[in-house]
């Protein structure tokens, strides 16, 4: 076999794959193995693996011990920083009866499960939707009531709080519609993805315009139509491309929107929120459509990061916190999953896996 046709095959494998000496220097990565690091074969080669691995304790003891012992090792759900998971396969390398190397097969995990569980999540947003459902209406009721006042002449002096219990009453509703809009279940077409996000960029034009963003779009042609709920998603699409605006600072010289489509490479673990110890795939390959929307805002801290998708957290005046609650429940509902990653002020990405 000639020895491109198998390093060709290598490369096209989910797995990423590393080859390190006895000196534990890496001696060759596959295209899988760039993508993970982020840099190519010639940026890594011969870097020692506690370079490559500085926040994993537990990989660099995994590679010393297969190239100290010469015996190999398998382990599942390992937690990397910053917040990833990987299942790990370390293989000595024997030539004539020598250890030459350990062969390093990382596949990365996209767990739908959050901390805490999917369960407190679901019970959280089943109790705002019950709160909700109570509140509304005897919030229509004082509304009636105000407007029946606002017309009767004894309440002329008092027409200016009037106004304001109607202008808040129909804050407060709008807040709560957002909340019952999760209670409802999506309804599925065929969708062009493209269009949809096409479709919230022009909602959102004249927000981008005021705040003189450039939108830079990198679209997959290639991507097939999915099963989905159009109004549902545009609500997603919306409330992120606002989040993106609202992050971005006037006065900051640089202010981009990216918006990127692309079919997943990564390995996707998904499991029932009924009972999270099915696991849906069995550990077969998913093909997913991946919308990244990236801006150059102001970013998201790292204690931020774990809370945010939290109803009623904000960090906005005036916000509700449910904006990205709901999104993830739509997400979650169309069987996807969404994920975020950002630095003070190194902007953010989020970025929504929805299957084929």
């Amino acid at each position: 076999m000639p020895a491109d046709f198998a390093e060709a095959v290598i490369n096209n494998l989910d797995e990423a794959i590393f080859l390190f000496n006895p000196d534990g220097l890496l001696i060759f990565v596959n295209k899988a193995g760039e993508e993970f690091f982020g840099r190519t074969l010639r940026e890594v080669r011969a870097r020692h693996y506690m370079d490559l691995f500085p926040d994993s304790r537990d990989i660099t003891m995994l590679i010393q011990k297969t190239i100290s012992e010469g015996r190999l090792f398998n382990y599942r759900d390992i937690n990397m920083k910053p917040g990833r998971n990987i299942d790990i396969h370390l293989y000595p390398l024997y030539l004539d009866n020598n250890i030459e190397g350990v062969i390093v097969c990382i596949r990365e995990n996209f767990l739908l499960m959050e901390k805490g569980g999917d369960y407190q999540f679901d019970s959280l947003l089943f109790m705002l939707v019950s709160i909700a459902h109570e509140i509304k209406n005897p919030l229509s009721g004082i509304k009636g009531a105000a407007q029946l006042m606002k017309q009767s002449k004894a309440a002329e002096d008092m027409r200016e709080y009037i106004d304001l219990i109607i202008k808040e009453t129909d804050r407060l509703d709008s807040v709560l519609h957002d909340y019952l809009q999760v209670s409802r279940q999506p309804v599925f077409n065929e969708i062009n993805i493209h269009e949809a996000i096409e479709h919230a960029l022009k909602i959102m034009e004249p927000a981008v315009i005021e705040k003189d963003v450039v939108i830079t779009k990198f679209y997959d042609p290639s991507l097939p139509d999915i099963k989905g709920d159009g109004s549902k998603l545009l609500q997603v699409f919306i409330n992120l491309i606002k989040n993106a605006l609202e992050s971005m600072d006037a006065s900051a010289e640089d202010r981009k929107l990216i918006v990127s489509t692309r079919p997943a490479s990564e390995y996707m673990v998904v499991y029932d929120s009924a009972d999270s110890a099915a696991l849906l795939t069995k550990g077969k390959k998913q093909r997913w459509i991946v919308i990244n929307i990236e801006d150059t805002g102001k970013g998201i801290s790292s204690g931020e990061l774990e809370k945010i998708f939290l109803p009623f957290y904000t960090r906005k005046e005036g916000g509700s916190g449910i904006g990205l609650a709901l999104s993830k429940k739509i997400i979650k509902d169309h069987g996807g999953i969404i994920k975020v990653k950002g630095g003070d002020g190194k902007g953010a990405i989020f970025s929504i896996y929805l299957p084929f």
